[in-house]
């Protein structure tokens, strides 16, 4: 099988869970997979070893982590060459999936890379894990949209079935193309 590096920005921790059960299920399909976040990577990670790449983010304030965008920007020709995928993890994903579009499409235009696949699903509100000036601001927000500003507890919004249904798909999509898996 495929030798597939994992590459995440979390803010709050759940772009980590969602690369994480990714990263799972991608072993548990026999690949040998790599997860770090990407402002903790190695300094000699030898990117040309691996067969395929998932780059997972999450949007805060309109933008996915610097230290990736900057990351993918500096490797996009690798990226580029290899199967790959993108997940975006956005609070938008649930109720306005063109503006989570909008978000994976503006990191793709800043940075070259041209993945195999893309995905949005919908992450969470950390309530207990904001500053008191954030947490009011997503307070506000949330009651615009119907969503719940109990701030005592966080809210888990990932559609977990979906984020595994697509590391089952991946772990077919990023396999290369000379691999006798896509010769089935």
């Amino acid at each position: 099988m495929s030798k597939i590096l994992v590459v995440y920005g979390s803010t709050y921790g759940q772009t980590e869970r969602v690369a994480r059960r990714m990263a799972g299920i991608l072993k548990d399909a026999g690949h040998a997979v790599e997860t770090h976040r990407g402002d903790q990577l190695p300094d000699a990670l030898p990117l040309g070893d691996y067969d395929g790449f998932l780059v997972a983010a999450s949007v805060l304030m309109g933008h996915h982590q610097k230290y990736i965008r900057d990351w993918v920007r500096r490797y996009a020709i690798l990226l580029n060459e290899a199967p790959s995928a993108f997940v975006s993890v956005c609070g938008a994903a649930g109720s306005d999936p063109l503006q989570a579009q909008a978000y994976v499409d503006g990191l793709l235009r800043e940075t070259g890379w041209r993945p195999t696949v893309t995905r949005s699903f919908t992450g969470a509100v950390a309530y207990t894990r904001y500053g008191w000036w954030f947490r009011w601001y997503l307070k506000v927000i949330s009651r615009r949209k119907g969503l719940p500003t109990d701030t005592s507890r966080d809210w888990d919004f990932t559609e977990w079935g979906a984020v595994e249904r697509f590391a089952e798909e991946l772990a077919v999509t990023l396999v290369p193309a000379n691999d006798p898996v896509h010769a089935s």
